[in-house]
């Protein structure tokens, strides 16, 4: 429960590199790989942002401020590491290029900028290229750590939401859990208080210690001003007396990323049960496949005759992100996916109440990793560089080749497990890439389907004043993480 983002590896078999990262931003290095060039012509400004160790959303703040453009106007294609150096395209609408190219603080700088017709929409990207560096590698385990690439590289790698889905106390995906129950009052214990050693800021430790015991005039003040759903969840709390009011005067972004994120934890559980039956990159009876070529989806009927297809990579299986129109698999695929819903204890009819409405959508359980190396660089650090598609995740391929999940997810000791009845070890038992918004009868018969883009609706509004949890959540650039939840829950 206290780490939902780790899934058992691949390669436990093999030793692991140990090491850290991100000692500087610049040991890691993330660029997008663009989906199509700017025209040239057209109302919006597509530029490449180079920034350096802030979020997205606080580069959206400070371009707004230097572009003198609302924050509504700027579009990206996904979001990016804080602690890293990452090169992103985004877009504004109606401003002279020179303004944009003017852009140059010590950590912003615009590199390039054309004109184009349309803005940059969330998942307009081919992929995400990573140059990341390992200090402090035991590079006596190099040979393995080559050995354990190759591997993923192979079978593909497991795609699992990395730790930063669940933000930085871990508990995002039951702040989601409670939402779906009708329980606010839970969601706002975990939103508002309940401190973990995570969290580093001493006054927001002292602001949940004041919300758990009662006092939330005193919480209300000790929460730094950076953290807008907290302080604005409060003063509704403050004024309403309601958990249900309070909840939702944050308003639907925030709801999403929540019930994003216990979709997330349900998917990285499911995975985890295909990978401890070995049946993560290779299709089973009743199976919903995903075409890599195509993002089309089958159902499997003839497990023999789709075997060479999850072979050669062409198909491979998709775990549930879960909601009304999910298409469930069948047989063998279908019990897997039970087994795990049963234990979550959530209601159908959850996700289609008011305040949640969650369409739902599937995800491929493998994506490819191109442009693999890794190499020795000086006495004690490792020069890692490779290529994932939209919405996967790099720290879930650190996590085979370092084998030290607190370096990884950047945080404080944490338990060995996180799932109900898990056994010892890093993984547990019962338990990013595209996704696709699927609805009943969307489903091919074969797999001579047409393609399904990854779908949803449209996930592409930049922050507002609405505000977004500043709590180490990040939604990636995966188009379905908020793209199969409705815009008019209330």
């Amino acid at each position: 429960m206290d780490a939902p983002a780790r899934t058992r590896r691949l390669t436990d078999d093999l030793p692991g590199l140990g090491g850290r990262i991100r000692a500087v931003p610049e040991d890691f290095v993330v660029e997008e790989v663009p989906l199509y060039a700017p025209l040239g012509d057209g109302e919006h400004v597509h530029f490449v942002l180079e920034k350096r160790g802030i979020s997205t959303f606080e580069a959206l703040m400070w371009l707004s401020k230097a572009i003198h453009v609302s924050e509504h106007s700027i579009g990206y294609a996904g979001l990016k590491d804080a602690g890293a150096v990452t090169r992103q395209t985004m877009s504004v609408h109606r401003v002279p290029v020179e303004r944009v190219l003017a852009v140059a603080t010590p950590k912003l700088r615009v590199l390039s900028a054309a004109r184009h017709p349309q803005r940059v929409r969330i998942g307009h990207l081919e992929g995400n290229r990573f140059t990341i560096r390992i200090r402090g590698a035991d590079l006596r385990r190099l040979p393995a750590a080559r050995e354990a690439l190759a591997r993923i590289v192979a079978r593909g790698m497991p795609n699992a939401y990395g730790a930063q889905r669940f933000g930085l106390k871990q508990d995002g995906h039951l702040v989601g859990l409670a939402l779906l129950r009708d329980d606010h009052r839970e969601a706002l214990a975990h939103l508002l208080g309940r401190p973990h050693r995570r969290e580093g800021d001493s006054r927001v430790q002292r602001a949940r210690e004041a919300y758990d015991e009662g006092d939330l005039e005193q919480a209300q003040a000790l929460w730094p001003m950076k953290h807008r759903v907290q302080k604005r969840a409060l003063a509704a709390l403050l004024r309403t007396d309601d958990p249900r009011a309070a909840f939702a005067a944050l308003g639907n972004r925030a709801r999403r990323i929540y019930l994003s994120a216990w979709q997330s934890w349900v998917f990285n559980r499911c995975l985890d049960a295909r990978l401890a039956g070995g049946s993560y990159d290779r299709l089973i009876a009743g199976d919903l496949a995903w075409q890599h070529g195509s993002g089309a989806m089958y159902r499997v009927r003839d497990v023999a005759a789709e075997a060479p297809r999850a072979a050669r990579f062409e198909a491979s299986p998709t775990g549930p992100l879960p909601g009304y129109e999910l298409v469930a698999p069948t047989d063998d695929a279908a019990a897997i996916e039970r087994a795990v819903l049963s234990e979550e204890a959530v209601d159908d009819a959850a996700f289609r109440a008011p305040h949640v409405r969650v369409r739902g959508a599937r995800r491929p359980l493998r994506v490819p990793v191109a442009d693999a190396s890794i190499a020795a660089e000086g006495a004690d650090a490792v020069l890692l560089r490779f290529t994932l598609p939209p919405g996967s995740f790099a720290t879930v391929l650190l996590r085979e080749l370092m084998k030290n999940d607190t370096a990884v997810e950047g945080s404080g000791p944490l338990p060995p497990q996180i799932g109900r009845g898990a056994p010892s070890g890093d993984a547990f038992a019962p338990t990013p890439g595209a996704v696709a918004a699927v609805s009943a009868g969307s489903v091919a018969d074969d797999a001579t389907a047409g393609s399904r883009g990854a779908g949803g609706a449209d996930a592409s509004v930049p922050p507002s004043d609405d505000g977004l949890p500043d709590d180490g959540f990040d939604l990636g650039d995966d188009p379905g993480a908020e793209g199969d939840l409705d815009d008019d829950a209330r």
